[in-house]
């Protein structure tokens, strides 16, 4: 899938998304690609141990854009970057004091071969074998822990879903994964709640899927989940091959039993986020 390009408006609806959501403090990182590698810095512990990999990143300082916050980052390390190729995704960090959140872009450098110039920079190109353990795309995985509580419009969409199996595997997969309906910018457009006060929520699928295809910022693993959700609730067609290969453990569970609960069995209650 080509990631979405890096324009005026996706920047701005990034960053005003998130402040909508309360996570005002955020940083970039950059996928630096070169021969089908891409490179990894090392992070040492405390105690100067224990190294990490980690992509190429920073701080976003108050007045910068996202892809001004690159630059700085990616010098950091002794280069420069050439083109700013795509938007690929956030991911979450809880902290003691705030949560930080995490953009991703695919850039290219003027001359990859120049980190191997600056000194005191530990790096690896991943898929190299000496490289540490990554995911399939060559990039450690982010961690992202799901929202502690349930989304507030939970019990509205179950019981606007209850009774089509499908519609309420759909609808209990789009909860458990936690994501698009702790987001301000999707409820507030595809979320209505019908004034006849029977305390229904109702989802227009469609519409999400074409905000989707579009330009509704997400990662691939986000919009795979948000396709598989529509798919069981509305029928929109999906790719599985794709879907199903693009998803961490815990979504691909969570799928399994989105699949059994459209079949007809449907989970016990209170069971559905327990990967």
């Amino acid at each position: 899938m080509t990631p979405p390009a890096v324009t005026g408006p996706l920047l701005h609806d990034l960053v005003t998304g998130s402040h909508a959501e309360g996570v005002t403090a955020l940083g970039v990182e950059a996928v630096i690609e070169h021969d089908d590698h891409v490179l990894l810095i090392a992070e040492p512990g405390p105690d100067f141990t224990d190294e990490t990999w980690q992509l190429p990143g920073g701080q976003v300082l108050p007045g910068q854009t996202l892809t001004d916050a690159l630059h700085p980052a990616v010098a950091a390390i002794g280069l420069a970057i050439d083109q700013i190729t795509g938007y690929l995704g956030h991911h979450d960090h809880p902290g003691d004091r705030a949560t930080v959140r995490v953009f991703r872009f695919a850039v290219t450098v003027t001359d990859p071969g120049a980190i191997c110039r600056h000194a005191g920079t530990g790096h690896h190109w991943a898929e190299d074998p000496d490289c540490p353990p990554a995911d399939p795309a060559g990039i450690p995985g982010p961690v992202i822990t799901p929202p502690a509580a349930e989304p507030p419009l939970a019990p509205q969409l179950r019981a606007w879903a209850r009774g089509i199996y499908p519609d309420e595997a759909g609808v209990e997969l789009l909860i458990a994964h936690g994501v698009f309906l702790h987001r301000a910018d999707f409820t507030s457009r595809f979320i209505s709640i019908p004034g006849d006060g029977a305390g229904l929520a109702v989802i227009d699928w469609p519409a999400a899927i074409a905000a989707l295809d579009d330009s509704l910022p997400c990662s691939g693993g986000e919009d795979r989940m948000l396709r598989l959700a529509a798919s069981l609730a509305a029928g929109p067609p999906v790719n599985l091959r794709d879907a199903l290969t693009g998803i961490d453990d815990r979504g691909t569970q969570l799928v399994i039993q989105a699949v059994r609960h459209a079949s007809g069995h449907r989970p016990p209650s209170g069971s559905h986020d327990h990967f």
